[in-house]
């Protein structure tokens, strides 16, 4: 395991009982998924959630596909601290978001795809499987090789397809700053306290 350990996001929480468990771990960043999704929850939910969770865990709004005015007005009503956007937003509509940080998902298809961080100012790139019918949260991971030398020189937020199991062999490929899981620590649907505690124990293995 390299020197340098990741922060975590966990993402997709839905109900308070998710904040009790995250609270119980050392993770930096939980995620509300706005966009359309069987993990997408309202403001008043969100906000309730927020309201949660340890003061220095920072939160994420995920939102694809919506009108820029929608996401302002969720963000400003939420107070959420990150902005994940999922789909096609031209660097104008991040830069909307200048009192937030913002970071801009690449579907990684191929090597070829991470080219596409070039057409943004942003914080950071969540990099996840591409999927021609999804816009993430498929559970899918890609060739974390293609991403190594991405992540040498930009903010990189590792998704998809990341588990308890091979967490290690994805953080020791890519060196990401951020590791970005979800479906790998449910049950049913939601958080599960001890796949959580499997994915902290096989990090400080």
């Amino acid at each position: 395991m390299p020197t340098k350990k990741p922060l975590i996001k966990i993402c997709g929480l839905r109900i308070p009982e998710d904040a009790d468990i995250i609270n119980s771990f050392p993770v930096s960043f939980a995620g509300f998924v706005f966009a359309k999704s069987k993990r997408q929850i309202n403001v008043n939910r969100a906000t309730e959630i927020k309201k949660l969770l340890r003061s220095d865990i920072k939160t994420v709004g995920v939102f694809a596909d919506m009108k820029l005015s929608e996401v302002r007005y969720i963000t400003d009503l939420t107070g959420i601290d990150i902005v994940q956007l999922h789909s096609d937003e031209n660097d104008w509509y991040c830069e909307n978001f200048k009192d937030k940080i913002v970071w801009k998902s690449i579907a990684v298809k191929d090597g070829e795809a991470l080219k596409a961080a070039e057409n943004y100012n942003v914080d950071g790139f969540l990099l996840d499987a591409y999927d021609r019918n999804a816009r993430g949260g498929t559970g899918k991971a890609f060739k974390w090789d293609l991403a190594a030398d991405f992540a040498k020189t930009h903010f990189t937020i590792l998704a998809g397809g990341i588990t308890p199991e091979n967490i290690a062999e994805a953080i020791e490929t890519v060196h990401p700053d951020v590791v970005d899981l979800s479906s790998s620590v449910e049950t049913d649907g939601f958080k599960d306290y001890n796949k959580i505690k499997r994915l902290f124990e096989a990090i400080e293995q």
